[in-house]
């Protein structure tokens, strides 16, 4: 009778644990995680499309889908819903293309989402369950890979990829050859299954009673080999027997070896409704030393993207286990598994091993020096943002690459060049400009093994500030069809400067041949300037020129910079100046002139020329008449030594009826004649000797030299006027 009392208050017992979980909300567990679903799509990372590059599982019992994911500010980003409700397995594979090259170092980043079931009290309202695992397999056919449940419904304490250890029975290795074969997995599970009385052997709840690496006292990371018989430690337990302790029976509950483990405090650690960050690097054998998959945890700000430390672990693999057929490769994936409690799960790619393997990295210097973690910059500072996105390697090219740079706050980004590891060079515009500033990014070519650096260059100045401001780290993107990296850089804080920089000039012209003067005055608002604090700093077209202290013999901020000649180039030269108060590291706004060295042009083309002539029935050159007032004078004032060519094209002699004359316009110059047409003809070259640079081209001409009219034998006479348009080009004719 007594043992009926007992097994009555036991049934008692198991159905006030049925209608506290319909209390608690696990029957209506459906709408929370349409909720979470529902809010991770919205909060998605960027990542990845996916449709090229995995294919979901094939086994009849899979839930997994692909879903395009909500946010805004992540397009084409698609993600996979592992699981949405209970007793639920799901599972997504690489394409056979796209497989895990196990001979080659392999980086993989993701972003995963576990729902917001977590809690940290001891009486939770819901509870997460059970996880997702990261899967590298060779089984017989890898995308029907998922754990053999028989005819029982999912458990998730397998995730979806270890053993099913609901026999109670004593073999680890037959709950080994229930797992995916031919594996290597990394669990995030959100569960811990802790049962080890003798009546729940045969409830597969009993894998985190592991202690090998350590008591698991909340969700956690862990690795191992599925389908390895050393994956699992049976451990019996008994019923006890009757109340004298005769007929005592025996069970097993299943262990599972924990290697690599990163726990967290709480049931919080991942099912918070954040999106986690994982970074996966394998790297292969080398010599005697084993393969090793090297994982960080939670290495990037969810909200903002931003890298930081993360947690750490890794786990030695043998390819000898994963590929036992030696084939160099390995599928991979994630599988996900729920039991009676469940969650969403959810992940979005980054990067996807043996696809391409990109980096980026992004610096900042201000007036020349870099600027490093919480620094003090200087208002009006010159800087140099500087963004290297580089292909590490890949099967594929990284193509569609955006990009999305990130000024920081304060900073304005004025002009800057792109330049490409096979030698291109691109300047960019002003549209591209208001683009990066306004953050919607710039289109780069094809990343590749040929072309793998793209370097973005972006010259900007700091904006003044009324009091110190801080600035935060700012996130770029690089976001293609093959891979999304980021790079960020520091934050730092504007110092307000009352440092004034005005220079005499704003124009200068200058023949090339000895260094260019350039005066001002530096002024500060708040305090007398002293010249033993002030140095000026000099950028030519952009390259940088030796920096100039000013002399304590001077009056208070005078100051001369003297450019030098070979530093010039001809025409246009644009020098910028800023100064700085070596002591307080207080930067001037900028002050620009431009220096032209020489130039050369036309000073005067006017007038026409005007031919009258008597025919005799013989070929004759007609000079100018009187009445003509063509003039042509070229000033060059470049350096000596500088040439010039001049040349001609003429429209054919036509009266107003478009009807022509027999007769050309011919240049001669010396002994030497040229027949004007169309097509523009050299007439006439010159060197400078640096005396003068004014040559007047027509204040030269002879009677019989300069622009004639050659009338040939046959022309008629006539009252009619013909004209001729002439084209003069003048042209750079250095050799």
């Amino acid at each position: 009778m007594k043992v009926k009392a007992w097994l009555a208050v036991g049934l008692c017992v198991v159905g006030l644990g049925l209608g506290m979980n319909s209390l608690f909300g696990i029957t209506g567990q459906a709408a929370s995680d349409k909720l979470d679903l529902s809010n991770g799509l919205k909060t998605v990372p960027q990542g990845l499309p996916l449709s090229d590059f995995f294919t979901r599982g094939t086994s009849n019992n899979n839930q997994a889908a692909v879903v395009n994911g909500t946010n805004p500010d992540s397009p084409n980003t698609q993600v996979v819903e592992l699981t949405t409700g209970g007793s639920q397995v799901g599972s997504i594979w690489s394409q056979q293309r796209y497989r895990f090259d196990l001979k080659k170092k392999q980086v993989a980043s993701m972003w995963l989402n576990f729902g917001s079931k977590g809690y940290t009290g001891s009486a939770p309202v819901d509870v997460p369950g059970d996880g997702m695992a990261l899967v590298l397999q060779n089984a017989d056919n890898p995308q029907n890979a998922t754990p053999d449940f028989g005819s029982n419904n999912p458990y998730g304490e397998t995730l979806g990829v270890w053993g099913v250890a609901n026999t109670g029975a004593s073999s680890a290795g037959a709950v080994a050859n229930t797992a995916i074969a031919n594996s290597w997995a990394l669990e995030f599970d959100s569960y811990l299954n802790q049962t080890t009385a003798f009546k729940s052997t045969t409830d597969a709840a009993s894998f985190d009673t592991d202690t090998s690496g350590g008591k698991l006292t909340a969700p956690h990371l862990a690795a191992n080999y599925p389908g390895a018989a050393s994956t699992y430690l049976p451990v019996s337990v008994s019923d006890g027997g009757n109340i004298l302790g005769w007929g005592a029976k025996t069970s097993y509950y299943m262990q599972m070896v924990h290697k690599g483990v990163i726990q967290g405090s709480n049931y919080m650690f991942l099912s918070d409704g954040a999106w986690h960050h994982l970074t996966l690097t394998y790297t292969p054998v080398s010599g005697s030393t084993s393969a090793r998959m090297t994982y960080n945890f939670d290495d990037k700000n969810p909200t903002t993207g931003i890298s930081q430390p993360g947690e750490t672990n890794y786990m030695d693999v043998s390819s000898s286990v994963i590929d036992p057929g030696n084939t160099g490769y390995a599928y991979w994936g994630f599988t996900g598994a729920t039991g009676t409690y469940s969650e969403t799960s959810m992940v979005a790619f980054e990067q996807i091993p043996n696809l391409v393997n990109a980096t980026a990295t992004a610096d900042m210097t201000a007036n020349g020096k870099t600027v490093t973690e919480g620094a003090n910059v200087s208002a009006n500072s010159p800087v140099t943002l500087t963004y290297n996105a580089k292909y590490e390697s890949g099967t594929t090219n990284w193509t569609g690459i955006n990009a999305e740079l990130k000024v920081p706050s304060g900073v304005t980004v004025s002009k800057g060049t792109v330049t490409y590891d096979d030698g291109t060079v691109t300047t960019l515009g002003d549209a591209d400009i208001a683009a990066i500033n306004a953050g919607t990014g710039t289109m780069l070519k094809d990343l590749s093994s040929s072309n793998a650096t793209a370097k973005i260059s972006l010259k900007g100045t700091v904006n003044n500030v009324t009091s110190t401001t801080a600035v935060d780290q700012s996130l770029s993107r690089f976001v293609g069809t093959e891979a999304v990296v980021q790079a960020t850089l520091p934050n730092f804080n504007v110092v307000p400067s009352t440092l004034a920089l005005k220079t005499d000039q704003t124009a200068i012209t200058a023949d090339g041949s000895s260094a260019v003067p350039v005066t001002g005055t530096i002024t500060d608002s708040a305090s007398t300037v002293a010249n033993a604090n002030l140095t000026v700093h000099a950028t030519l077209n952009d390259g940088t020129l030796a920096d100039t202290a000013l002399a304590t013999t001077d009056a208070a901020g005078k100051f001369t910079v003297s450019v030098p000649a070979d530093k010039l180039n001809p025409g246009a030269n644009v020098l910028d100046l800023t100064a700085e108060n070596t002591q307080t590291g207080a930067v001037s706004n900028t002050g620009e002139v431009i220096i032209t060295v020489g130039g050369l042009d036309f000073k005067t083309v006017t007038g026409k020329a005007v031919y009258k002539a008597k025919l005799s029935g013989q070929q004759q050159l007609v000079s100018r008449d009187g009445s003509s007032d063509l003039a042509i004078v070229i000033q060059d004032s470049r350096t000596k030594g500088s040439q010039w060519q001049l040349t001609a094209a003429a429209t054919p002699l036509l009266d107003t009826n478009n009807t022509g004359m027999n007769g050309d316009l011919v240049y001669v110059d010396g002994n030497q004649s040229t027949t004007l047409s169309p097509v523009a003809a050299p007439v006439m070259s010159h060197q400078n000797d640096g005396t003068n640079g004014t040559t007047n081209v027509t204040g030269d001409w002879s009677t019989d030299q300069g622009l004639l009219l050659n009338v040939g034998s046959d022309a008629i006479q006539s009252t009619k006027t013909y004209s001729s348009d002439i084209t003069w080009t003048l042209a750079d004719a250095e050799q």
